[in-house]
């Protein structure tokens, strides 16, 4: 505690302030600023996973082939998935091999400590690198993902959303303009207009000084089975 204020740039530094470790057993730890629990929670992950990678096992390749399958799946199809499982297997048993290679200093203190200081610095997003890489994996292992009834692109994909759009005159056009429809569809029209039968389709025209024939009709509303064909002559 101290009389004197000091500004203060957030408020999480007050709701969640960095605990740090300054001293054991009465005696101050030779390191300035004291050790924060975050490096050492960092560094004991890493010492575990240093051990656990360093007895070269199949089972672990195994289990941890499964989970890039897992994950590889969820986000590029079985294929990606088949991928990211060889390279776990392969990753896993590669890097076995690698710490094997290395003496005890390097294997059981230097190298956790290196970890610990990287992942304790990192700050992907703005957010500490465990919160990152929780929300990143429960982000993957989630089912596939979709927007609006489309799935939505792999990260990484670039997804060119291009569509088609026709642009003419609707039934509230006083005007009859050509056209040519396939069925299944339903036709209405501003006027009454002249249906005409032909060679496997159906003629449209103005009913405006037209005389009626045999097999004529007119009509407002033409409904389309499915593959009959409408075309509109003016």
């Amino acid at each position: 505690m101290s009389d004197s204020s000091h500004p203060i740039r957030s408020y999480q530094r007050i709701f969640r302030p960095d605990r740090r470790i300054y001293q054991i057993d009465g005696r101050r730890l030779p390191i300035p600023g004291g050790v924060p629990l975050e490096w050492l929670g960092w560094a004991f992950a890493a010492l575990v996973g240093v051990l656990v990678l360093s007895q070269r096992s199949i089972l672990l390749a195994v289990v941890l082939a499964g989970m890039g399958g897992v994950l590889g799946a969820s986000s590029h199809g079985w294929r990606g998935g088949a991928v990211a499982a060889a390279v776990g297997f392969l990753a896993t048993l590669i890097a076995g091999v690698l710490l094997g290679w290395l003496d005890w200093p390097l294997r059981l203190l230097i190298a956790p400590g290196m970890i610990a200081t990287l992942a304790g610095q990192a700050a992907p997003d703005g957010r500490p690198a465990h919160r990152y890489l929780t929300s990143w994996s429960a982000l993957q292992m989630r089912a596939a993902r979709r927007s609006l009834d489309a799935p939505i692109p792999a990260e990484g994909e670039v997804h060119v959303w291009a569509p088609q759009v026709w642009v003419a005159p609707d039934q509230h056009s006083p005007v009859l303009h050509h056209g040519r429809v396939r069925g299944p569809a339903r036709l209405v029209f501003a006027h009454a207009v002249v249906a005409i039968p032909g060679r496997g389709r159906l003629v449209v025209r103005r009913a405006e000084g037209h005389k009626l024939r045999r097999g004529e009709r007119l009509a407002e509303v033409i409904e389309l089975s499915d593959g009959q064909v409408v075309e509109v002559r003016p």
